[in-house]
Parts: structure tokens; sequence; C-alpha cells
């Protein structure tokens, strides 16, 4: 074999459904952003679901910004800090706290990345990551002193979806990754069906 061969350019490569549907997910945030109206977004989610190859599919996306946040450092003394709604995940986010909270929510983020690193330095204070079902967060990496490492996230993984890998120290604090909690309507309503 050629080594022409073995070095295909990375533009020739098929791309997967997860490589569209992250695409699909960049070009809604443009819209959100007001980069695109929908005339644009619709013409652009027909190419990116026809798209085959790497090049195909970075065509679509070519005039938008490069949104590489690399890091995302948050800290807290005694307070709460909460990072919700829609907010784009860089590669690292550091979360340091004394005695205070953080809460990280991941549910309507824009997430392109296929792993994420936390690293938390936690007092006496918590973290807490809620993210959505089918991540799967790993916390085998963090340190505990006499605090707690709790992991919640227990139903199966689906194939493609983001990883957080937290590593750090918990001193007396915690670290907390769950699930969003249902609304008590949504808990009542499921709670009849069975």
């Amino acid at each position: 074999m050629s080594q022409s061969n073995e070095k295909r350019s990375t533009a020739a490569v098929r791309i997967d459904d997860l490589e569209r549907t992250l695409t699909a997910r960049r070009l809604q945030h443009a819209v959100g952003e007001g980069r695109l109206d929908l005339m644009e977004l619709d013409r652009r989610l027909g190419a990116v679901y026809a798209a085959r190859t790497n090049a195909e599919l970075s065509a679509v996306t070519a005039d938008l910004p490069d949104h590489n946040a690399e890091t995302l450092d948050l800290r807290v003394g005694s307070g709460t800090k909460r990072v919700d709604g829609q907010w784009e995940v860089p590669d690292r986010l550091t979360a340091e706290c004394g005695s205070g909270t953080i809460h990280i929510d991941f549910n309507n983020a824009y997430c392109a990345r296929r792993q994420i690193t936390v690293k938390v330095e936690i007092g006496s204070g918590a973290v807490v990551l809620i993210v959505p079902r089918g991540w799967r967060v790993d916390l085998d990496r963090v340190q505990c002193g006499s605090g707690s490492v709790v992991n919640r996230v227990k139903l199966p993984h689906f194939p493609g979806a983001p990883i957080l890998r937290v590593e750090g120290k918990v001193n007396s604090g915690a670290v907390k990754a769950r699930y969003r909690y249902r609304s008590p309507w949504a808990w009542l309503k499921r709670s009849h069906t069975r």
C-alpha cells in the first residue's frame, strides 16, 4: 500500500451522524447569535444532512467564526455561582471554591467536543455538574479528603456523546454529578403512567 493511500486527507474521510448533528447545532447556535437568518439556516441544514465527507461539511460553516474557547475559569469564595442556559462548552473548565457552591448545567449548552476536562479544587464547598441523559461523567481522578464524591449519572452512555473527565482535589466539600431534576408536574405525570 502506498504512503499516499495511508495518509489520506481528512477532508476526504466520510463523516458520521454525530458530526452532522454537531454541525447542525453549531448552525443553530449561529442563528441564536444573529449570524444567520432562518432561510439561510434551512439551506445550510440541507447541505449538512446531504454531506458525506469532512470537506463538504466544513464548507457549510467556513464563513462562521470558530469558537474554540479553550478554558473557562470559575472561582467562588463563599457565595454561589451558576453557569446555565445557552453557553459554549470549552475543552477545559476549572472550578475552584472555598466554602461556596458552583453549579454547572450542561443541558442547554452548545458542546461540539467529545471530551471535556473539569479541574476542581474544593475546600468545604461544592461543585455540582448537571448533565443531559446520555452523557458520561468520570470522577475517578478526584482525590478526596474528608469530603464526598458522588456520581448519580448511571444511565447508559450514548455513542458519541460527550464525556466529562473530572480531576482535582476535594478537602471537606463535595463534587456531585447528576441529571436535571424533573419538575413536580413531570414527576406526577410519570408516576400515573405506571
